[in-house]
């Protein structure tokens, strides 16, 4: 869907409201975005991503020693998602969910990474589906519900899937994390019931996530991101980023020290993707023949809480 045809129904759905055409472009970067067929869930995407993973492997559901679904959206609030979507691969091995905002699924390379690692598991399915449009809101009063709906209006719908299995092969290096948890409500969106509207609202604060992620990284300070693999920012032959709208790009390769040619985005041509995001990159990066074996990659999360995630690998 154009962003053009977003503006659209807005206005449709918004008879006392004047559309201000142009600004979700100017805003957010957003060019189109992914909408899911009628009655498809969030574990219908991970199983759809995931038996292409499977195949492109090699392997079949049976193959597996573990299964983490990790994304924003979910089926239920119980069982875990993680459940439906073995159920719909036919896999019987054990599974659960990790939830971290956009950064779910990359923190659930960690943790399958770390379980590899300890020789607990061989092989771990980590996967994703979002239906991330269902905060899409098209019925608006005014200025101020239009601005907080402005998360909505980037997201799109979408599934992945990553396999990782034990090897003496190149492949994850290292992992960092940080957060900055008292900035939560500068991107929320609330579960009906849970807490009062005074208390969140849906809502948007780009300058605030900015901040935030200005506080995160400190003066310059790398530090956390280097701990453990002594690779820095400008050792990475590409940085593949989940950045909430395009005007991100420029203040995210300043503060990281990202030549802008080693960055990929997708926000304008896949919008908000959320924990499907790195993937999607990565798997675009190896199509459009940006990387060869042996090659550093730099995965960077951003999401909402504040959280700021890295993982480095190679190919």
């Amino acid at each position: 869907m154009s962003t053009e045809a977003l503006e659209d129904l807005i206005a449709r759905d918004s008879p006392q409201f004047d559309v201000p055409r142009g600004m979700i472009r100017r805003m957010t970067g957003v060019d189109r975005r992914y909408i899911r067929a009628d009655g498809w869930t969030a574990s219908d995407f991970a199983v759809a991503a995931s038996g292409k993973a499977l195949a492109e492997a090699g392997l079949g559901p049976g193959d597996l020693d573990l299964l983490i679904f990790s994304a924003v959206s979910t089926d239920l609030l119980e069982p875990a998602t993680a459940h439906v979507v073995a159920a719909g691969l036919g896999a019987g091995c054990p599974v659960f969910d990790v939830k971290n905002a956009c950064n779910s699924l990359l923190n659930a390379l960690e943790i399958g990474d770390s379980f590899i690692r300890s020789g607990a598991y061989r092989r771990i399915l980590v996967c994703c589906g979002e239906t991330l449009t269902y905060a899409l809101r098209t019925g608006v009063s005014g200025p101020r519900e239009f601005l907080d709906a402005m998360v909505g209006y980037t997201v799109s719908d979408v599934g992945a899937a990553v396999v990782l299995e034990a090897s003496d092969e190149p492949g994850i290096i290292g992992c960092s994390m940080r957060a900055i948890s008292a900035e939560w409500a500068a991107g929320a969106v609330p579960v009906p019931g849970a807490r009062a509207p005074r208390q969140c609202r849906q809502r948007f604060d780009l300058a605030g996530m900015r901040r935030a992620v200005h506080r995160a990284v400190g003066e310059g300070d790398l530090s956390w991101l280097v701990a453990g693999t002594g690779l820095r920012p400008e050792d990475a032959s590409l940085c593949c980023a989940h950045l909430a709208a395009d005007l991100l790009a420029d203040d995210f390769c300043d503060v990281f020290g990202v030549p802008r040619s080693r960055l990929v985005t997708t926000i304008a041509s896949h919008g908000n993707t959320g924990s499907a995001t790195l993937p999607l990159q990565l798997e675009t990066s190896l199509r459009e023949g940006r990387l060869r074996r042996g090659d550093v990659v730099l995965l960077v999360g951003l999401a909402s809480g504040i959280g700021l995630g890295a993982l480095w690998l190679r190919l």
